[in-house]
């Protein structure tokens, strides 16, 4: 087991060894030691341009997700027995330990969700407090948040764009949370700047940094920091706009937030599990029980991204920013979207149902990535899923994915099926099924 030994003050920290890793959050690397990992140095900055003091619990929150993030990312999964499953155990100190120390069996499950690893949590006092946040005289340019009244999730993705062209056309007035990763900032604020109506945005960058510069690639949590900058967001527009409960919008198409794998052999392997609505669900359990003001919801759950993209309440506007939204897995390292991993592939099929043209792929032609056996994986169980969707039960399909409301179950059933007609109808227009 690893042991992770997080403080926001690195004279607090142990040294590393073999079995533990000492990590500072919230400062700066170095500080005349070379064993120390950091996460969450350009945080507080942005914080503090709120212009508002959070609370302890959502402080506390967000000092959990960066511990978790960090360990997912310095934590390597080819040193796990298995090579896959880490038993990872956090030692962190909270501002309010005792409130969340009653739900680190919760907080156990929604993490071991979203990564598969097994997580131990030990809470003590001492943690970073709310920061002071900047006042207009200080002369610090800050985020403009009176009018406001919701909160959603802006990635750059397609989805995300749909998201705040439909809000904003309701009369919304959202507040923008980005999780700035460099690369995708450029994206974000092109689409940002092609916007019309009343918004503001809060973009962060957890920016994590290994001491020995080693990480891990596949970072299945790192996006639970996402809903964490939106916790911090929603508790901003809370105390500005004197909302009672703030909307949290995660705006992502049914199919891809069920994640149920393609094949057998597949598990999870669409995107990682941040929008299922189980994990979800135990999030805002969590927001819940210590006070969050927010209420978490995914307007498109039960929508294709295809019919997201034929419903988009904009569509001239939604031409013209489609250029500029990223969907796939694999762009920052080409800087161009593939064109046949899974995202990708969903992504062209949606604007194929929506009569959209879209270009700029590495490969246009998945006929080619068929003859390409290091690149065909993806498109290959794509394939296979769309032949087994007549032949096998759905229902047990999806939840190989995880726990489902039964009271919507057979929607779940129904966008999944449709989601898979509408990559099938895509790939005979590609000459692939």
């Amino acid at each position: 087991m690893t042991r992770l030994v997080f403080h926001h003050d690195h004279n607090r920290l142990p040294a590393a060894s073999a079995s533990v890793m000492p990590i500072q959050l919230y400062g700066l690397s170095g500080q005349g030691r070379g064993d120390i990992s950091v996460i969450g140095n350009p945080i507080v900055d942005k914080i503090k341009r709120l212009g508002v003091a959070l609370t302890p619990e959502v402080m506390d929150f967000l000092s959990i997700a960066l511990a978790v993030t960090a360990a997912d990312t310095f934590v390597r999964r080819d040193d796990a027995a298995d090579g896959w499953s880490r038993q990872i155990s956090i030692q962190l100190p909270l501002h309010e330990p005792d409130r969340w120390t009653a739900l680190v069996v919760t907080l156990q499950k929604a993490f071991h969700f979203l990564s598969g690893d097994r997580w131990e949590f030990q809470f003590s006092n001492g943690g970073f407090p709310p920061p002071i946040p900047y006042k207009r005289r200080d002369r610090f340019q800050l985020i403009k948040m009176r009018g406001l009244d919701c909160v959603s999730l802006f990635s750059g993705g397609l989805d995300s764009a749909i998201g705040v062209i439909d809000l904003l056309h309701e009369g919304r007035k959202p507040l923008l949370v980005s999780h700035a990763y460099t690369g995708d900032s450029t994206h974000q604020d092109m689409l940002v700047r092609q916007l019309s109506g009343r918004y503001s945005r809060f973009a962060v960058n957890a920016h994590p940094v290994s001491a020995n510069g080693e990480t891990d690639i596949t970072m299945r949590t790192r996006s639970s920091n996402f809903i964490a900058f939106a916790a911090v967001a929603s508790v901003a527009v809370k105390a500005v706009n004197q909302v009672e409960c703030v909307d949290l919008f995660v705006p992502e198409n049914g199919f891809i937030s069920l994640n149920a794998p393609l094949t057998t052999r597949r598990i999870g392997s669409l995107s990682t599990r941040t929008t299922h609505p189980y994990f979800l669900g135990l999030v805002q359990e969590i927001f819940d029980t210590v006070g969050i003001p927010c209420l978490i919801k995914n307007p498109y759950q039960f929508m294709t991204k295809g019919e997201m993209v034929l419903g988009c309440k904009d569509q001239q506007l939604l031409k013209q920013i489609i250029g500029n939204t990223v969907s796939c897995s694999h762009w920052k390292r080409p800087n161009q979207q593939c064109g046949y991993c899974v995202p990708c592939s969903i992504r062209r099929a949606a604007l194929h149902a929506g009569g959209n043209s879209d270009d700029g792929y590495q490969f246009d032609d998945l006929q080619r990535v068929l003859s390409e056996t290091d690149k065909r994986d993806d498109v290959m169980a794509l394939c296979v899923a769309i032949a087994q969707k007549e032949t096998r039960k759905i229902g047990p399909w999806i939840l190989d994915s995880g726990p489902l409301p039964t009271e919507n179950f057979s929607s779940y059933e129904n966008v999944f099926t449709r989601g898979l007609d509408e990559v099938n109808s895509f790939f005979k227009a590609a000459g692939i099924q």
